[in-house]
């Protein structure tokens, strides 16, 4: 047995050039994403929002946490 566990994560951001002010838009994304990767609600441990200010306005990123519930450590 392990004492330790993975979690998973991947990155989104809108383009530069295409909408990296539309935080509505990126969020549309993570919600497309986790729904492709058939991740549960409660597999998520942590989804982060970030705001980069850019000469252009800002550029939204998100980054999701999971981990998949069999890769869950026992506590027994």
């Amino acid at each position: 047995m392990s004492d330790s566990w993975t979690a998973h994560h991947f990155s989104l951001g809108n383009a530069r050039d295409d909408g990296a002010d539309d935080l509505p838009r990126l969020l549309r994304r993570v919600a497309d994403a986790i729904e492709r990767r058939s991740i549960k609600a409660t597999d998520i441990l942590d989804l982060t929002i970030s705001c980069e200010i850019t000469s252009d306005g800002p550029w939204w990123s998100a980054t999701l946490y999971w981990s998949p519930e069999e890769s869950v450590p026992s506590t027994h």
